[in-house]
């Protein structure tokens, strides 16, 4: 039987927004989670930022953030920042941007959004996450 997704430590993040920013968080410790998708564990960095979810806000209506989500997206921001992870080996793996909503949407109904919420947001990713995915900072 594949092993299930899980959450091997807890979110510790600090609010770090500033100005008009509404959510900013840095991770206080790395985050690690293991994902049924990719078959593997992911470590966030402690001191990563990431912004929980950016709903883009013609869609926001649809797919409001919720609690349940914000350990989801922690991991999805640095997916798509960085187009892959790297293994507790040390090697980098890099993975599509279908591969990182999928990540997305197994972590977030872990956490307890309900599955059709979840699928929400995962098809809202899929029909808009392309920007994000194709204009990351260097």
């Amino acid at each position: 039987m594949p092993r299930a997704a899980e959450f091997l430590t807890d979110l510790r993040a600090l609010d770090v927004a500033e100005g008009t920013e509404v959510n900013r968080f840095q991770l206080l410790d790395d985050f690690r989670v293991y994902s049924a998708v990719l078959g593997d564990i992911l470590t966030v960095p402690a001191g990563f930022t990431f912004d929980g979810e950016s709903i883009p806000s013609f869609v926001a209506w649809i797919a409001p953030p919720f609690g349940q989500s914000k350990r989801g997206a922690c991991v999805h921001d640095y997916l798509y920042r960085h187009s892959g992870y790297y293994r507790t080996t040390g090697t980098f793996k890099r993975i599509t941007r279908q591969q990182a909503d999928g990540v997305y949407h197994e972590l977030v109904t872990l956490k307890g959004l309900p599955k059709w919420r979840a699928t929400m947001r995962y098809t809202v990713l899929r029909l808009a996450g392309w920007y994000a995915w194709n204009h990351q900072p260097a």
